[in-house]
């Protein structure tokens, strides 16, 4: 064995010759957590389930009051198309511009609940 051989050898000591008397260090596993360490990380995980959970149940409510307030402002269209307003009426507009902001806000809100859902779906 040359010199420069044995110098690699001290150096990478996976390339020992068999039988040689270096031993190669043991890899140290990392610590396992203990009954602590495994139930605080279970708190945490519940935890952020239990906020998903919640945040999509709010979402869901909010989606139900706007649909709520948008039959209401349909019905105010309605009844003054039949009471024969004019489309340039002030109310008239303002009845169709929050038609028009609730449809908007609906859909924003269900691509939001759909985009952060695991399953796609309720």
């Amino acid at each position: 064995m040359t010199m420069d051989n044995r110098d690699n050898q001290e150096a990478n000591p996976l390339n020992a010759e068999p039988g040689s008397t270096r031993e190669l260090i043991p890899v140290l596993e990392p610590e396992k957590p203990g009954f602590l360490g495994t139930f605080t990380l279970g708190l945490r995980v519940w935890a952020t389930e239990m906020q998903r959970i919640l945040l999509g149940q709010a979402k869901r409510h909010e989606v139900r009051q706007l649909e709520t307030r948008l039959r209401e402002e349909m019905a105010v269209l309605g009844r003054l198309e039949q009471q024969g307003a004019s489309q340039q009426s002030p109310e008239f507009k303002l009845a169709s511009q929050q038609v028009a902001m609730l449809k908007s806000e609906i859909a924003r809100l269900r691509r939001e609940e759909e985009a952060t859902e695991p399953h796609g779906g309720r």
